[in-house]
């Protein structure tokens, strides 16, 4: 300690009026990042009944060690710390304050959880009920130990100071006017050294001269000094404060508290990064034109919008404010609307949900918008559950994955009706010729009724070919009508065996021989009858084609009852697909054929049409040995359990929901 005389401590009305600065400081409520240093450790919290807390900044475990979920669920309420002996002083004085202004003002000891003391200063309205009893304490917190240490140093002799100053976790030193290390306590020296008697701007710095950033000039002016140091040698930050003491030959020098913030710095570095990081994926989003937004119940409206960014601003055509007042059930289309909300209401109840599907929206002229979002719950935003949206406008992909699909069928249909007109030649042919024997028949005079059985046959012959050609030509017309999805069981070896009568001519005049081996007793598939009819026509069209000298076609199916999907093989014996284009054969416009036997749509739509029906498709191709296509759908039963619990497809049938 030196030549510091303690006695020579300040005036009553002295210690008052800084005692009134302090508490203005406290006072001002400001925004965090224009907080100044020396209200940082403010923390906010409100008491209800029996010393349980209601609300406590989480920054109270760095000041006790225990958790703020520890006091918040009751596990523990602020008397549990309170040193045993304060504890029937903070009551009473609450009492006092319940009689008197209503105002609560405590500067009780507390034990922290490694079981050191500290002491915290309390103030804060009280709030009663109607009776005048009790309800809650609503004010600030912060610890004080170090103004308490420097109380006791003024007021007390050296060893009762340095007792206590070794108990703190932070350093407490005293430097002399002259620079020098007067008092180091037993923290300090074990980080840095036992330096006392030296020159303080020598020992912790190594500099010759005084430190430009000393604030011994403002300590001899009687005031307090805050500030930070960095410690090249430990690499580490300091919180600083300062505080004027007086020695015995009357010189000013001053007690300094260290408190090590390296962490919170670091905190504070994160938090700036993260914040950067933040504006960059805004930024992108921004750039990619995917519109981001969150919801969450507030302030009595359900699925509030609490932020949008300037994207979903002009998806949707509001302004970022008008958004702020609006649920995000003003911009579902009634359509969807009673799902929507359903799905947002199972998600803020901590259920899982599709967080990948299409809506539709209605913008803010009116006019409907087909929407593709990506949502994710948030565990917490400001505290309550809140959903995190990303949104793409696909309103105008919709129409021309609308029109790609609508060109290859018309394309499709005219290499159809060409096969067809092939084939309807040889039935027509036949009831050509048995129309004109039968009309001989009857042109005979007399009627030749010995020739009636032949007549009968002729008949039956032209009853049959005709029959062909109807089917011939429904079949086409089936598939060539245009209309919407239209989901509903289907059997799938019905839909083969259609789907090969349309191509078994063609693939008889190329000498391609057919096979099917189709699993007895396979489920139905909840599918589009006609669009899945369109996919498997592409896939056969192709392989036909692909064996321009004859071969065999093989189609078979299995069902897997564990997984409830239904395997579909269609091979071939044909040329093959090289190994570098197999990856290749599902994209648009993509096509190994010659120039004018194709625009390489034919798969791509298939393919498509898989995924639409929730199924898979693979390929396994080598050059000059065939083609073998794999393709997987689930069940009328399978699909209806994977739209409870799965994500839909970017392309597949909507499943809405916010």
């Amino acid at each position: 300690m030196g030549g510091y005389n303690f006695m020579g401590k300040p005036s009553y009305q002295e210690l008052e009026g800084r005692v009134r600065e302090l508490e203005q400081l406290v006072s001002i409520k400001v925004y965090p990042q224009a907080v100044h240093f020396e209200t940082t450790d403010l923390l906010y919290f409100k008491i209800a009944k029996n010393w349980h807390f209601q609300f406590i900044d989480r920054k109270i475990s760095d000041l006790t060690g225990y958790d703020a979920e520890d006091f918040l669920s009751g596990k523990m309420n602020w008397l549990d710390i309170v040193h045993e002996e304060d504890r029937r002083g903070v009551q009473d004085l609450l009492a006092k304050a319940l009689k008197a202004d209503k105002y609560y003002i405590a500067e009780p000891r507390i034990v922290n959880q490694q079981g050191k003391v500290r002491w915290v200063k309390m103030r804060g309205r009280i709030s009663c009920e109607n009776d005048g009893e009790f309800l809650s304490l609503h004010g600030v917190l912060n610890d004080i130990t170090a103004q308490k240490y420097t109380e006791l140093a003024l007021e007390s002799e050296h060893q009762a100071f340095a007792w206590m100053a070794n108990n703190m976790e932070d350093g407490i030193y005293i430097v002399s006017g002259d620079y020098r290390i007067e008092f180091m306590n037993k923290a300090l020296i074990d980080l840095v050294g036992d330096r006392v008697g030296e020159i303080c701007y020598q020992a912790l710095f190594g500099r010759d001269s005084v430190c430009p950033w000393s604030v011994m000039e403002v300590i001899r002016h009687d005031t307090c000094g805050f500030q930070e140091y960095q410690l090249p040698n430990l690499g580490k930050t300091f919180q600083v404060r300062s505080f004027p003491i007086k020695g015995r030959d009357g010189s000013i020098g001053k007690l300094g508290q260290l408190k090590d913030i390296t962490k919170t710095k670091q905190l504070q570095y994160e938090v700036k990064e993260f914040a950067s990081r933040h504006q960059a994926i805004v930024d992108a989003a921004n750039m990619a034109d995917l519109g981001i937004f969150i919801i969450q119940d507030h302030e009595g409206m359900e699925a509030r919008f609490r932020y949008t960014n300037e994207v979903f601003c002009r998806i949707t055509g509001y302004t970022p404010e008008e958004l702020l007042n609006k649920s995000a059930k003003d911009l579902v289309h009634a359509d969807d609307l009673e799902e929507a909300m359903e799905r947002y209401r199972c998600r803020q109840r901590g259920e899982v949900m599709n967080q990948v599907y299409e809506i539709k929206l209605v913008r803010k002229d009116g006019v409907p918008i087909t929407a593709f979002f990506s949502v994710a719950p948030a565990p917490s935003y400001e505290g309550k559950v809140a959903t995190v949206g990303f949104v793409r406008d696909i309103t105008e992909r919709k129409h021309m994955q609308k029109s790609l699909l609508l060109s290859q069928r018309l394309a499709s249909i005219g290499k159809l009706a060409a096969e067809i007109a092939h084939e309807i030649n040889n039935p027509l042919t036949s009831v050509l010729t048995f129309s004109k024997l039968v009309a001989r028949i009857f042109q005979s005079e007399p009627f030749p009724i010995h020739r009636l059985p032949e007549m009968c046959e002729y008949i039956s012959h032209l009853d049959a070919e005709a029959t062909r050609c109807a089917n011939l030509a429904r079949n086409l017309l089936d598939f060539s009508r245009h209309g919407d999805i239209d989901i509903k069981d289907n059997d799938i070896h019905e839909l083969l065996e259609k789907t090969l009568d349309i191509l078994r001519h063609r693939a008889t005049l190329d000498q391609i021989r057919i096979s099917t081996s189709l699993a007895p007793e396979v489920p139905r598939l909840f599918c589009d009858f006609k669009r899945l009819q369109q996919a498997f026509i592409n896939i056969f069209w192709n392989a036909i084609e692909a064996m321009p000298q004859g071969g065999a076609l093989s189609v078979s199916t299995q069902f897997d009852p564990q997984r409830n999907m239904v395997t579909i093989e269609i091979g071939d014996t044909g040329v093959g697909i090289m190994e570098e284009d197999l990856e290749k054969i599902f994209e648009p416009f993509f096509t190994t054929k010659a120039e004018g036997k194709g625009v390489g749509l034919g798969l791509s739509v298939a393919y498509g049409i898989i995924r639409q029906h929730h199924g898979e498709i693979r390929v396994h191709s080598e050059v000059g040995k065939g083609t073998h296509f794999t393709m997987r759908l689930p069940t009328a039963a399978g699909v209806r359990a994977a739209e409870s619990v799965a994500c839909a497809d970017p392309d597949g049938f909507r499943s809405p929901g916010v």
